[in-house]
């Protein structure tokens, strides 16, 4: 019988990686990071400002300069820190298969270049490209990116937020939600399509 997913849609920080990697480097990079609920973090991410004024912004919030501010985020992309089954499952390319997340310039930069994330996935789709951070709708641009005429239902996004799978899920998504590494491994055993089991988010 045909695999009722065609398709698998990877969410980045926090499932792929410890989406914190940028910041673990001292306490006052983390006390900076939760101040980002002002707006600062979710423009940085909607591509209304770029890294450069990111980092000048941050600079009014620190000791440090923009240039330094900014050479240290670049730096620590080299320090991402990987969960290992799952990174390994998804470098593998079990299925077509695209990046969807919300992320800023950094991300397309940086991050896919140095970690030749664009080696392993057909399409790779930002909210700061896309000017939205809908992870739903960030899903349907991946989907058409693909080509192939691949439905909502086939398509399995794999995201630590419940948020985002159900934005997925209004559109007749698949969602399968990532929490630990070990649980991801475990879950995966049976097949991917164990992973649209009852427990995880189905088509609304």
């Amino acid at each position: 019988m045909a695999s009722p997913i065609r398709c698998l849609l990877w969410d980045f920080g926090d499932t792929l990686c410890d989406e914190r990697f940028i910041w673990n480097s001292g306490p006052e990079w983390m006390a900076i990071y939760d101040t980002f609920d002002d707006g600062l973090g979710q423009a940085w991410c909607l591509g209304e400002v770029d890294t450069p004024a990111f980092a000048a912004e941050l600079a009014t919030r620190m000791t440090l300069s923009a240039e330094v501010i900014a050479t240290h985020m670049r730096e620590r992309c080299n320090h991402i820190v990987f969960h290992p089954f799952t990174y390994a499952f998804f470098r593998e390319r079990h299925r077509p298969q695209a990046i969807v997340t919300v992320n800023p310039d950094l991300f397309s930069e940086v991050i896919v270049p140095r970690h030749r994330l664009d080696q392993a996935v057909d399409a790779i789709v930002t909210s700061w490209e896309e000017t939205s951070d809908d992870k739903g709708r960030l899903c349907e641009v991946a989907i058409d990116r693909l080509g192939g005429g691949i439905t909502p239902s086939e398509a399995l996004l794999i995201d630590n937020r419940q948020d985002c799978l159900a934005s997925w899920a209004a559109r007749g998504g698949a969602g399968y939600l990532f929490t630990t590494d070990d649980a991801f491994r475990r879950d995966v055993a049976d097949g991917i399509d164990a992973l649209i089991a009852p427990g995880a988010p189905k088509p609304g």
